[in-house]
């Protein structure tokens, strides 16, 4: 099984997905897409909810959609515009997406395993996570005024930007953020447990005293 390796810890990337015959896409009302790739497909605003499997989708514009109940299991999404997109109830088990566009994108992961995210816009986004099951990493992609939300337990952040981003994590013992710029990022009390480097420690001091109500004279 093909694999990607972030941070020290393995992923497993989605298996099956390997010349998938094309096939239309369609994420409006109940839908059910299996063994198929859709490129350059123009689903904006869809509602919807049902699940995709064995399925690589690329260069497509999912603005607005509006999905529930989502099942995304060996799943592969590139150069894929989600921006103002509200996904809830996601279970998502060995998925990628990379280089995709995703400002404004709601999140809500209710069981997450072997998901990956790179070069990916995720500015004022939301994300939710319940469950965590296996790995959750995100590559080189950017929160800037974001809410990052839930477990975040062993969840990476591998060279990833916070600017204006805001922590509401209820667990995250192993959060790796040691790669990552945490500047001008708020909630850093709620990241008990998380790792990050004595260099990091040291210029987020004033901010993390400031969090915890310290006033300094």
């Amino acid at each position: 099984m093909d694999s990607r390796t972030v941070a020290g810890a393995t992923l497993r990337r989605p298996i099956d997905i390997e010349d998938l015959p094309t096939s239309e896409l369609s994420l409006t009302g109940r839908f059910s897409y299996n063994d198929g790739q859709a490129e350059d497909v123009d689903q904006a605003d869809a509602v919807g909810q049902g699940s995709l499997q064995n399925a690589a989708v690329a260069r497509s514009n999912l603005t607005g959609s509006r999905l529930i109940g989502l099942e995304l299991i060996d799943v592969a999404l590139s150069n894929v515009v989600v921006a103002n997109a509200a996904w809830e109830k996601v279970t998502a088990r060995r998925v990628e997406l990379v280089s995709c566009q995703a400002v404004g994108f709601q999140l809500g992961l209710l069981k997450a395993e072997d998901l990956y995210f790179e070069d990916c816009k995720l500015d004022y986004a939301r994300l939710d996570v319940d469950q965590r099951h296996g790995v959750i990493a995100f590559h080189r992609c950017t929160f800037t005024e974001a809410t990052i939300d839930g477990d975040l337990s062993g969840v990476i952040f591998s060279e990833c930007e916070f600017k204006g981003a805001e922590f509401r994590a209820r667990r995250a013992a192993n959060c790796d953020l040691t790669s990552s710029r945490l500047d001008g990022a708020t909630g850093l009390l709620t990241l008990v447990g998380a790792k990050i480097t004595e260099e990091q420690a040291v210029t987020l001091s004033g901010q993390l005293a400031t969090e915890a109500g310290f006033v300094i004279a």
